[in-house]
């Protein structure tokens, strides 16, 4: 799938073909991201700053801006279903990574 198109699938994207992975759930507590803001970002495609290729040519990773200095990254997988399955996220708030590394 081509950059381009990734953009085009987000704007499309129904709310129940997100699924999200156990990763997700497993580190979402320490990185303070829940699912009702990554589902909130999914539909905001103005706030997609930046998509990049990840490991498998399914796999993206997704910048969203959420102020002028921190943005929300996602790591997500296309399924040949069409179902758009979330791995990971987190936000890019300096202070925020400072303090968990205490």
């Amino acid at each position: 799938m081509e950059l381009k198109e990734v953009k085009e699938f987000l704007g499309k994207l129904n709310q129940d073909n997100i699924i999200i992975d156990s990763h997700f759930y497993k580190r979402s507590q320490e990185r303070l991201v829940s699912e009702s803001m990554i589902r909130s970002f999914l539909s905001q495609i103005n706030k997609l700053e930046k998509i990049e290729q990840g490991k498998g040519k399914d796999r993206f990773k997704l910048w969203f801006k959420m102020s002028g200095k921190y943005s929300l990254v996602l790591i997500i997988e296309i399924g040949v279903s069409k179902d758009l399955k979330v791995i990971s996220a987190w936000n890019t708030n300096r202070k925020w990574q400072d303090k968990l590394k205490q």
